[in-house]
């Protein structure tokens, strides 16, 4: 599958779960708040700021910022469904339109670009966060989060407790995460949550992630069958009865000038 093929295939789930979207976003929209308070604790250059948001989702990081920080707003998401529901959840006012967020069609220069939960979906994170980068003004504030190596760690060692391999990416260590920073950007803090990613038991997981539209597997990764499954479900249970939890890391580094 090439890189154009899996992104589309990333966006149509996220477009086909935009109704159920809220429903099961409870740890995204907690990631979306912590990050939200990390960026008002720092200062924004820009009388008024431009903003841009990489992967608004259904809104939970534009609801928790904007109104906060008053600006001309660039509202992004890969699905148009998303952006469509953003736009009827959030405040008019802001420019609302559908993008991918690793190669940005935008010139900038923004003040300040922040994304929740989206980088991860990127093929080349470095790229992707050097491109962001070279938007920003000198002085600009890059905010983000993003998945750590600790992501759904129970449902790993669920299959690999029955002999398996999830058909999920090996998400980076924080370091790794770091290292991806250009050299254009200095760090400011990095913050870390775990998160539950479900509240019910080991089969609600998947209904999650279906109703998020996060169930991409992996490219290389093959489907389960039934009977996999079902040993891999009785796994989780048996080893991990807290159930999986988001491993979020919240990136924030400015521009140098």
């Amino acid at each position: 599958m090439s890189e154009n093929e899996r992104k589309t295939r990333i966006a149509r789930r996220f477009a086909a779960a935009a109704a159920t979207y809220d429903v099961a976003s409870q740890a995204q929209q907690q990631a979306a708040q912590r990050l939200a308070e990390l960026v008002m604790r720092l200062p924004v250059t820009g009388r008024p700021p431009r903003i841009l948001e990489i992967g608004c989702g259904s809104g939970h990081l534009t609801e928790a910022l904007r109104p906060h920080l008053p600006g001309e707003w660039f509202v992004s998401d890969i699905a148009p469904a998303m952006v469509d529901r953003c736009r009827r959840r959030c405040a008019p006012g802001a420019h609302y339109f559908v993008m991918d967020g690793e190669v940005p069609s935008l010139t900038g220069p923004f003040d300040l670009i922040v994304s929740n939960l989206a980088a991860q979906w990127f093929v080349d994170l470095p790229g992707g966060l050097a491109g962001l980068a070279e938007l920003l003004t000198p002085g600009g504030l890059l905010a983000l989060s993003t998945l750590g190596e600790h992501n759904f760690a129970a449902w790993r060692a669920a299959h690999e407790a029955v002999e398996l391999s999830a058909a999920m990416v090996a998400y980076p260590a924080t370091a790794a995460l770091l290292a991806a920073l250009p050299e254009a950007l200095a760090l400011e803090q990095v913050a870390e949550q775990h998160l539950s990613a479900h509240r019910g038991g080991p089969l609600d997981f998947l209904h999650s992630l279906r109703a998020l539209g996060a169930d991409t597997p992996a490219p290389t990764s093959r489907p389960l069958t039934a009977g996999q499954l079902r040993r891999v479900l009785r796994s989780l249970a048996r080893h991990a009865p807290q159930g999986v939890h988001y491993h979020v890391v919240h990136l924030l580094a400015r521009r140098r000038v």
